[in-house]
C-alpha cells in the first residue's frame, strides 16, 4: 500500500531546490512517526517518489508524492483502512466533494504542522501502489502564470495570435545546447484571466509528455520583450480508463483543519 501525497509550496520556498524539497519531506515523514518503507544496505533511504518535478522558483498547488508503507502501518477500521503513526490512528474522512476516496485530513494537517513555511499537504489518499508511477502517468499540467508588465489587452491580442498559429517555434537551452522546437501542439487551453498590479495573469494546460512545455517558454513567444512573473503549477492530470483526472483532490474538510489552525495560531 502507498500514500499518495498532494502538497502546496508557495511563497520563499519556491526558490528551493527538488533535492531539498525531498529533504525536508523526509524529516516531516520521521516527525510525524509514518512507518514507511526504506532501502537495503549500509545506508537505507525512505523510499518516497514524487511526480513531475517542479522547476525552481516556480510555485505549485499541486505537487504529489508517493509513500511505501511498512506491513503493519494500515489497519482496518469501522470505516475504512486506518493509518497507524508513532502520533496515534489516522481514520479516514468522507469530505464535502465529489470524490469518492477517502482522504486522511488528520493526517495531512499533522504533515502540514512537520512542513516550513509555505509547504502545506492538501490531500492524503491510500492507494494500492499498482499502476505506473507518477512521472509516467501525469499527461499535463495546469499554470497560472504572470507576464509583468504587460497590459492584458495587448496579453489578449498576443493570445488570440498564438492559438491561430500552427505552429510556434521557441529555443531552449538543454545539456549546454540551444534546441529549437515547434511548442503550440503542447498548448491545450491557453487565456488571459486578469490583471494584477504586475501585468497580465495568464492560464495555460501544458503537455507534460513526450515534450514538457513550460510557462518561460510561452512567455517568451506571446511577450518576448517581457519578463516573466510569478508562475505556479495549478494542476497535475492524468489520463487513464476513468478517462482525465488528477492524482488527488483536495479535501474541503482538511482545508478547514488549515484555517482552523491558522486561526487559533494569530489568537
Amino acid at each position: 500500500m502507498k500514500l499518495r501525497v498532494r502538497f502546496r509550496k508557495v511563497g520563499k520556498i519556491r526558490f528551493i531546490g527538488h533535492r531539498d524539497v525531498a529533504r525536508v519531506t523526509e524529516r516531516a515523514v520521521r516527525k510525524v512517526g509514518l512507518p514507511v518503507t526504506y532501502s537495503q544496505g549500509f545506508s537505507p533511504r525512505m523510499k518516497l517518489s514524487f511526480g513531475l518535478a517542479l522547476p525552481t522558483g516556480y510555485e505549485s498547488d499541486a505537487e504529489f508524492l508517493e509513500l511505501p508503507l511498512a506491513a503493519d502501518a494500515v489497519r482496518d477500521g469501522p470505516n475504512g483502512p486506518v493509518i497507524v503513526c508513532r502520533s496515534g490512528p489516522h481514520d479516514p474522512c468522507e469530505h464535502e466533494s465529489e470524490v469518492a476516496t477517502a482522504s486522511y485530513c488528520t493526517l495531512a494537517r499533522a504533515l502540514t504542522e512537520a512542513l516550513p513555511v509555505g509547504m502545506s499537504v492538501s490531500a492524503i489518499v491510500l492507494t494500492d501502489g499498482s499502476g505506473p508511477s507518477l512521472q509516467a502517468a501525469v499527461r499535463s499540467c495546469g499554470w497560472q502564470f504572470e507576464i509583468a508588465g504587460l497590459e492584458a489587452f495587448m496579453a489578449t491580442k498576443a493570445v488570440e495570435e498564438f492559438l491561430a498559429s500552427e505552429t510556434v517555434v521557441t529555443e531552449r537551452v538543454h545539456k549546454g545546447k540551444t534546441l529549437s522546437s515547434d511548442i503550440r501542439p503542447g498548448v491545450a487551453a491557453l487565456r488571459v484571466e486578469e490583471s494584477s498590479e504586475r501585468g497580465a495573469v495568464l492560464s495555460a494546460e501544458l503537455s507534460a509528455t513526450p515534450r514538457v512545455v513550460r510557462p518561460s517558454e510561452l512567455v517568451s513567444a506571446l511577450a518576448p520583450a517581457h519578463e516573466m512573473g510569478i508562475a505556479r503549477r495549478t494542476h497535475q492530470w492524468t489520463c487513464g480508463a476513468a478517462g482525465r483526472a488528477e492524482p488527488a483532490v483536495p479535501a474541503q474538510c482538511a482545508q478547514r483543519h488549515k484555517e482552523f489552525h491558522q486561526w487559533t495560531n494569530q489568537r
